[in-house]
């Protein structure tokens, strides 16, 4: 981002807080007011869009239900990323402006009564601004009305201008929130962990992965390493196994490494004719950055070779050039007839706790 438009957001930033708060409040006034916000409330992956409802059931309205909305790829039921509701900018009240996540959006080429209501919450500058620089699009703030909430204006001069911007960077607006959602389970999930295990797994494969509480070491091998929690409901799995890097060979082919990998290690003890396996549906396969390394991710489906159990799984196939090791990380669930959104996002936030002990020392 150029140093000319972090300047711009900072700028409307500023005049965006001084409309939201008043301008008699002191910077002292300002701060120790957030101790006595309420705390944020909504249920986890919801977002309110606050904006003008004849947008909401148009044109920006879909360009927002294209991002927000869309299934996450890899799960064996649709399940959306965000459970997306709109709010009425009249209908704003002291309970809905606690929403842990919410978006305000705008466009000053519509002048309706809902329309005027959202650009009040613009000073004059700032509208002077959007109209001016049509680069600017978004800004985020922090506990404007609740401590822990987030919120994102989208804003332009039109609608059409506005609905470019989002369908441009439709993975970075959509991220936005999905990583806000992960540090939000983080918390809790982390909260007490298994020391024990997590040094067992440093001691004897030279890297780190926080365990929460509950999980069990499962399997614990020269080259691989699994842990598990169960539960009379449903299952979480970890596991990882790493080679010396000696061919990108499984780069192109990342499912073949999987079923080399499962094949190998992940058979039922007690018959090990089972294995574990893929479905071969609904793979999604992507190039991604996984702490600074190149790597493949793979959100898809697994079953036991006897089809008596399945679910969803995610993972990652990168090199730690360091230690001059290919590893392969994955976790997935078992969890008949439940939503397997949330569990899928703790074995992402687990699996991205992911350190080598080159990495430790950075």
């Amino acid at each position: 981002m150029k140093l000319s438009h972090v300047n711009h957001l900072l700028l409307l930033a500023l005049v965006l807080f001084t409309a939201s708060c008043g301008s008699d409040n002191k910077p002292s006034d300002k701060l120790s007011s957030k101790s006595h916000l309420p705390v944020a409330r909504g249920e986890s992956n919801a977002i309110l869009a606050v904006m003008d409802t004849s947008q909401w059931n148009g044109p920006l309205g879909d360009a927002l239900r294209d991002i927000f909305s869309d299934y996450v790829p890899g799960l064996p039921q649709d399940e959306p990323y965000f459970k997306l509701r709109n709010i009425n900018p009249l209908k704003m009240n002291n309970i809905l402006k606690t929403g842990k996540s919410m978006i305000f959006v705008s466009t000053l080429d519509n002048q309706n009564a809902q329309s005027r209501a959202m650009q009040n919450y613009f000073t004059s500058s700032s509208l002077e601004k959007i109209l001016k620089d049509t680069a600017i699009y978004r800004l985020p703030q922090k506990d404007q009305f609740a401590r822990g909430q987030e919120i994102l204006h989208l804003f332009g001069q039109n609608e059409a201008q506005l609905i470019a911007h989002l369908k441009r960077d439709k993975d970075l607006l959509r991220n936005y929130f999905s990583n806000i959602e992960n540090q939000r389970i983080s918390k809790p999930l982390f909260k007490i962990r298994e020391k024990q295990i997590e040094k067992t797994i440093r001691d004897t494969h030279d890297f780190e992965i926080q365990v929460p509480y509950g999980y069990d070491l499962a399997k614990n091998q020269r080259d691989f390493v699994w842990v598990r929690l169960l539960d009379p409901e449903f299952e979480k799995n970890i596991f990882v196994y790493y080679r010396p890097f000696t061919s990108h060979d499984p780069f192109d082919d990342v499912l073949a490494f999987r079923e080399e990998i499962s094949s190998s290690y992940m058979r039922d003890i007690q018959r090990p004719d089972i294995y574990m396996t893929l479905q071969n549906e609904n793979n999604n396969i992507r190039e991604v950055n996984f702490h600074g390394k190149y790597a493949k991710e793979v959100r898809g489906l697994w079953k036991l070779s006897d089809i008596s159990g399945g679910g969803p799984f995610l993972s990652y196939t990168f090199v730690d050039e360091s230690q001059k090791r290919l590893y392969y990380l994955e976790g997935y669930v078992y969890a008949p007839s439940k939503d397997k959104r949330v569990f899928m996002q703790e074995i992402e936030v687990i699996l991205n706790t992911f350190r080598s002990s080159q990495d430790l020392k950075k």
